[in-house]
C-alpha cells in the first residue's frame, strides 16, 4: 500500500516529521517497508537561465543553447518551440533519471553535442503542460533546485499491510492510525453534493438476486459528463499510489478506492440494456470479454453484474469490455458495493484473474463506507466532469450489518499485558481509532466499528491497547506460572518408537484416509461373524469408494500396493499407524483402537552384480516384528498358525502372541484376495494392536553389562512326527528353565525318506554361559543331556543319528 505524506496530512493533523510518522505507524503494527522522497528524480534538475539561442545546422526545429546554471555555463540541444534567450527553465543534468525511466546523458544531435536537457511540465511530472519547456520567474536563481524553487515536498510510503487489515489499504485508513498516534481527530473528506438531475428510480433500477453474495449494492447516476484528463493533483497523486491515470471518470473511481477503500466502477449507462442492473451467479459455461480484452469461461460460483439482457461484469473483481467508459459516454451508472470476501476469492482463484478492487473485497472492506464512497465520487464527477448529479441514491440493503459489541475490562486488560497503564489512556487511545468504549469500572465495552474485521475477543482490545500505548512499554516479565514437566503421552511416545524402528528396517510411512469401500468385507473373504464386519456407515461419504469406516488396516496397504504395481514398483517395504473403527451394537459411537499394519512384497534387496535378488519370504516379515517387538522393550513373541484371518495364507502365517496375550497376526496374503485386490503377487504383511502393545511393554529397558566370559555351544538334532511345529519345540527348550541355557536356535529342518515316511529333523543350536566364571566342559554335557532326554520324552523323539 503506497500513500504520501501530504495526503494524510490532508486528513489528521501531524507534527511528526515523515521518517518519525513512519517508524510510529511500525510500531503499531503497520510496516513502514520503504519510505521515499516523492520528487527524489528532481534531486539533479536545476533552475538555469538561458543564454543564447542559435539553430542546429540542418534541422528546422533543433536550436543549441547555451545556459547558466550558476556554477556552469553548458550547451544543450533543445526542440522546445517556447525557448528564448533571457527565460529561466529547468535543466536536468547528466545523471538525472527522469519520472519515465530515462537517464539524462551527453549527447550528440546533429553533430551538436548536448550536455543536459532542457524539460517541460509534463516531463518532470509537475504540471500538465508538455507544450514546451518550463518557464520559471525570472527571479530565479540559476543553480537552485527545482524542488526549492517550486517548494515541492513530499514522502511516499510503502506499507505492507497484513491481511487482518484490510481497513489499512487505504489513505483514510492509514489516516485513522496517525491520528490514534499523534492524538488528534481524524477529518473525513469534506464535499457537497448537488442533485441538479431527475430522480434515479425514474432512470434505473437495481436487482440483487443473491443477497449472500451481495448483501449491499449502491448506485448513483451522472448525467452528462464530459470525458476528458484529469487535473494535475489527481493524476500526481495516482502516480503516487502507482495508477495510471486513463481519464477524469475511470480517475476519479480509483481516487475513491484510494482514500475510502471502496472499489467502484462506472458503466456506460447508455450500453446497459435498458439502463438497469441485475446482479446474479453466471451458468455453467458462460463466456465474458473483461477489460482487458480476454475472454473468461465461467461457472455457477461466478458472481456477474448484468443488465437487462447480458453480463456487464465480473462482480468484485473487474468490469466487460462491453460496458467501458468511452471518449462518447455522456451517462454514467455508478456502482459501489459490498461483495463476500469468500466468494470473490474463490472466483478471482478460479479465473487466475486479481485486481486492487478484489485484493480489498477478499479481505473485508467497510459495508457502511458504500455510501459516503459514492457521494464523494458522485460530486467528483459533477465538479471535474461536469456532471449533473441525480437525485436520490438506490441503496439495496435487506440486512444490514450489525456493529460487534465486545466486553472490556481495563484491569483484566493490565492483568493480561502485565502493565499498569492508567484506564484513562486505554479508552482515549481507543476512542482515537474509531472504538467507542462505554460502561462503567470493569463492566465497559467496546463498540467495535464494521471496518474493524478482526476485533472481536476481548484479547483483541488488549492488543490494541498494547499497540496504541506502545509495546515498547509493555514490561519484560518473568511469567508468574509455575513451570511443571508435563509428561508425553506413552501411546505417542509407543507411535514414534515403532514408526523410528521400522524406518531403520528400511519401511516407508504411509497415510490413508479412515474411509474404505462397501465391498472390502468381501474383498478380504471375511465370514459373516468376522468382527472387521462390524463396520460404521458414514452419513456423507466423500465417495463410492469411501462409505464405511475402515475396521482394519489392511485395505488401505493392499490399495497402496496396487497402485505401485501398476506403475510398475515392485519392490515395495511399506507401514501405517493409524486408528480402526468397530461398531458397538449397544452404542451410538464406535470402539476406536490404535493400530499398526506393515507390508512388503517384491524383492528382499535391489539388483546387484554380486547375486540375483530373492523375493521377501515369511521370515522377512517376521524378523521385521521380532525387531520391533524387541525395540519397544516386549517380552520376546511366541508364533503359532492358528485362527488368523481369512485374507492370511493358513499354511504361512502365525497369530503373534507375548505372555498369552494375543498382540496380531502376520503371515503371506491368500491368493484369492490378491486377485480381489489386483495384485501382481501375494505380499506379506503383519498387523498388530497398539493398544495391546502399550499394555504389555515391560517398562524401562534396564542394561545388562556385556558378558565377560565364553559361551559354548552345543547341537541337538532330533527326528519326530511331521506334525509336530518347530516352533512347539524351540518354545519347550526355552521354557526349560536351564541356568546356563542362553540362547536356542533352529538352524536346520529335514523332510526326506532318508529318516522315514511322515517324520522331519529338526536341528537347534544351544547357548551356555555363565556370567561369573566360565563353564566347562563337563558342566556343559551335564546340561546338554538334560535338555537332550527331556526333549526326546517330550516329543517321542529320536536323536538324529
Amino acid at each position: 500500500m503506497r500513500v504520501n505524506y501530504n495526503w494524510l496530512r490532508e486528513y489528521v493533523d501531524i507534527d511528526l516529521s515523515p521518517s518519525e510518522l513512519g517508524d510510529r505507524l511500525t510500531m503499531v503494527g503497520l510496516e513502514v517497508e520503504e519510505l521515499a522522497d516523492r520528487y527524489r528524480y528532481l534531486d539533479r534538475v536545476v533552475a538555469a537561465r538561458i543564454v543564447s539561442v542559435d539553430d542546429v545546422p540542418g534541422s528546422d526545429h533543433l536550436k543549441v543553447c547555451q545556459v547558466e546554471t550558476g556554477k556552469e555555463r553548458l550547451q544543450v540541444v533543445c526542440g522546445a518551440p517556447n525557448v528564448v534567450p533571457g527565460m529561466c527553465s529547468a535543466l536536468a543534468l547528466v545523471g538525472a533519471e527522469l519520472p519515465n525511466g530515462r537517464t539524462v546523458a551527453e549527447t550528440v544531435l546533429r553533430g551538436v553535442r548536448s550536455t543536459g536537457m532542457l524539460c517541460s511540465q509534463a516531463e518532470l511530472i509537475v504540471g500538465p503542460d508538455a507544450s514546451g519547456i518550463m518557464s520559471l520567474p525570472e527571479e530565479t536563481r540559476p543553480g537552485l533546485g527545482l524542488k526549492e524553487v517550486l517548494g515541492l515536498s513530499d514522502w511516499v510510503y510503502d506499507i505492507g499491510i497484513t491481511p487482518n487489515r484490510p481497513d489499512c489499504l487505504c489513505v483514510l485508513g492509514v489516516a485513522r492510525e496517525a491520528a490514534g498516534i499523534v492524538g488528534r481527530p481524524l477529518r473525513l473528506p469534506r464535499f457537497r453534493i448537488e442533485e441538479t438531475g431527475p430522480g434515479i428510480d425514474t432512470l434505473t433500477s437495481i436487482q440483487v438476486v443473491d443477497p449472500d453474495h451481495c448483501p449491499r449494492y449502491v448506485a448513483r447516476v451522472i448525467e452528462n459528463v464530459v470525458i476528458g484528463p484529469s487535473p494535475f493533483w489527481m493524476v500526481d497523486r495516482l502516480a503516487a499510489a502507482g495508477i495510471r491515470s486513463i481519464n477524469n471518470v475511470v480517475d476519479i473511481t480509483n481516487y475513491v478506492l484510494m482514500e475510502t477503500g471502496q472499489p467502484m466502477h462506472a458503466f456506460d449507462m447508455d450500453r446497459l440494456a435498458e439502463g438497469r442492473i441485475v446482479v446474479q451467479t453466471a451458468r455453467e459455461g458462460d463466456r465474458f470479454v473483461t477489460l482487458d480484452g480476454q475472454e473468461r469461461i465461467l461457472g455457477p460460483e461466478v458472481l456477474m453484474i448484468c443488465d437487462a439482457e447480458r453480463q456487464v461484469g465480473l462482480a468484485g473483481i473487474m468490469g466487460g469490455l462491453n460496458s467501458e467508459i468511452q471518449p462518447d459516454t455522456r451517462n454514467v451508472l455508478l456502482e459501489s458495493a459490498y461483495f463476500s470476501p469468500t466468494g470473490i476469492r474463490l472466483t478471482s482463484k478460479n479465473l487466475g484473474l486479481s485486481t486492487e478492487a478484489s485484493y480489498r473485497f477478499e479481505r473485508g472492506i467497510d459495508p457502511e463506507v458504500c455510501t459516503l464512497a459514492a457521494d464523494r465520487a458522485a460530486a467528483m464527477m459533477a465538479e471535474l466532469a461536469d456532471g449533473r448529479v441525480a437525485a436520490g441514491v438506490i441503496d439495496v440493503y435487506p440486512n444490514p450489518f450489525e456493529k460487534q459489541v465486545v466486553p472490556f475490562g481495563p484491569a483484566r486488560c493490565n492483568a493480561f499485558l502485565g502493565t499498569d497503564f492508567d484506564p484513562s489512556i486505554m479508552i482515549e487511545r481507543l476512542d482515537g481509532i474509531g472504538l467507542a468504549v462505554g460502561g462503567q469500572a470493569e463492566n465497559r465495552t467496546v463498540e467495535v466499528p464494521t471496518f474493524r474485521v478482526d476485533l472481536y475477543r476481548e484479547v483483541d482490545i488488549f492488543e490494541e491497547v498494547a499497540r496504541l500505548v506502545g509495546f515498547d512499554r509493555v514490561p519484560a516479565t518473568i511469567p508468574s506460572a509455575r513451570a511443571e514437566i508435563v509428561p508425553i503421552d506413552a501411546s505417542r511416545q509407543l507411535r514414534s518408537r515403532a514408526a523410528a524402528i521400522l524406518e531403520g528396517r528400511g519401511l516407508t510411512e504411509i497415510v490413508n484416509y479412515s474411509f474404505i469401500a462397501e465391498n472390502f468385507c468381501d474383498r478380504l473373504d471375511l465370514g459373516p461373524d468376522d468382527p472387521r464386519r462390524r463396520t460404521v456407515r458414514i452419513l456423507n461419504p466423500l465417495s463410492e469408494e469411501q462409505t464405511l469406516m475402515r475396521t482394519t488396516l489392511a485395505p488401505g496397504l493392499f490399495e497402496v500396493l496396487r497402485r505401485n504395481q501398476a506403475y510398475n514398483v515392485l519392490d515395495v517395504s511399506i507401514y501405517e499407524i493409524g486408528r480402526i473403527f468397530l461398531r458397538r451394537e449397544d452404542e451410538d459411537l464406535p470402539e476406536e483402537r490404535m493400530a499398526l499394519a506393515g507390508m512388503m512384497a517384491g524383492s528382499r534387496d535391489p539388483l546387484s552384480w554380486h547375486g540375483r535378488p530373492e523375493n521377501v519370504d515369511f521370515f522377512d516379515i517376521k524378523g521385521v516384528v521380532e525387531d520391533l517387538l524387541a525395540g519397544l522393550n516386549l517380552p520376546e513373541p511366541a508364533f503359532d498358525g492358528r485362527d488368523c484371518p481369512a485374507y492370511y495364507e493358513p499354511a504361512a502365517s502365525a497369530r503373534i502372541m507375548a505372555d498369552g496375550q494375543l498382540l496380531g497376526w502376520l503371515g503371506r496374503a491368500s491368493a484369492s484376495v490378491a486377485r480381489a485386490f489386483d495384485l501382481k503377487e501375494a505380499p506379506y504383511l503383519f498387523e498388530l494392536d497398539l493398544e495391546t502393545l502399550l499394555a504389555a511393554m515391560k517398562g524401562v529397558p534396564r542394561h545388562v553389562s556385556l558378558p565377560r566370559f565364553p559361551s559354548v555351544y552345543r547341537d541337538l538334532a532330533v527326528v519326530l512326527d511331521g506334525a509336530v511345529k518347530a516352533g512347539k519345540v524351540f518354545e519347550f527348550i526355552r521354557g526349560l528353565g536351564e541356568d546356563f541355557l542362553t540362547d536356542v536356535v533352529l538352524f536346520d529342518q529335514f523332510l526326506g525318506e532318508q529318516i522315514g515316511q511322515g517324520k522331519k529333523s529338526l536341528a537347534f543350536r544351544l547357548e551356555f554361559r555363565s556370567l561369573d566364571r566360565t563353564l566347562t566342559d563337563e558342566e556343559v554335557n551335564v546340561i546338554h543331556e538334560r535338555v537332550t532326554d527331556r526333549v526326546l520324552t517330550a516329543f517321542t523323539a529320536t536323536l538324529r543319528s
